[in-house]
């Protein structure tokens, strides 16, 4: 072979490994697909395991969170709702607020407001008339000065004159369990409650919502008024 045959030879040589060289630079790579990474956890570590619920243990002291409790844990805060339309002629608005519940206590926060123009005195415990959806008392319930003897978790203040002057407001809470054990009577519902704030101004009605909702414990333990 002539120089300038070797000389053409090695040109072609060199275009088609130019070439061969630009087509492997162009196509894409393959993806090979990566192994998750190992965190150490297992399969049963990301399943939801429900806790069984003991139904027979009562409320945890301080579960309940009510006006003058002892909160430790306590969940949020019962309000009471605020004051709307015309003040009574007695000058007073009294006020449920929603009732809180845990594993069978019940606990209700009662807001006496004063939207008159007068200032008066309060003094111990509301007295309380309980009525059925039909407006019947409601017998074989005690209404209680204190909350002792229903739980430890609702403080009571000792009885004290407050006074309260317009725009002002105290507040009383109720507790009870709705335990039901006695089936030779149906369980005892409460749909209305007169209160009675001792003021000699007259009493006013309050519609819970829902109903207070005693069982067959017989028993509503109220708190002393005190400010709020």
């Amino acid at each position: 072979m002539t120089i300038k045959g070797k000389a053409a030879l090695g040109r072609a040589v060199g275009l088609m490994a130019t070439a061969l060289l630009v087509a492997a630079c162009g196509a894409p790579a393959p993806v090979t697909p990566s192994a998750p990474a190992d965190t150490g956890a297992r399969v049963d570590d990301y399943r939801v395991h429900a806790d069984s619920l003991d139904t027979a243990t009562p409320a945890p002291y301080g579960s309940i969170d009510v006006e003058g409790a002892a909160r430790p844990g306590a969940s949020a805060r019962t309000r009471a709702p605020e004051p709307s339309g015309p003040c009574p002629d007695s000058g007073m608005r009294i006020t449920a607020g929603d009732a809180n519940a845990a594993m069978g206590l019940r606990a209700l926060t009662v807001t006496l407001t004063n939207c008159g123009r007068a200032t008066f005195d309060l003094y111990g415990y509301p007295r309380l008339k309980l009525l059925d959806a039909d407006g019947t008392p409601v017998e074989r319930v005690q209404v209680l000065e204190g909350t002792s003897a229903i739980t430890a978790g609702v403080r009571d203040d000792t009885p004290r004159r407050i006074t309260v002057r317009p725009g002002e407001a105290a507040s009383t809470s109720w507790v009870w369990r709705n335990t039901y054990d006695d089936t030779t009577h149906p369980p005892v519902t409460v749909a209305r409650v007169v209160v009675d704030p001792a003021l000699g101004r007259g009493t006013q009605a309050v519609t819970p919502d829902p109903p207070l909702d005693l069982g067959s414990t017989g028993r509503l333990g109220t708190t002393a008024w005190r400010k709020r």
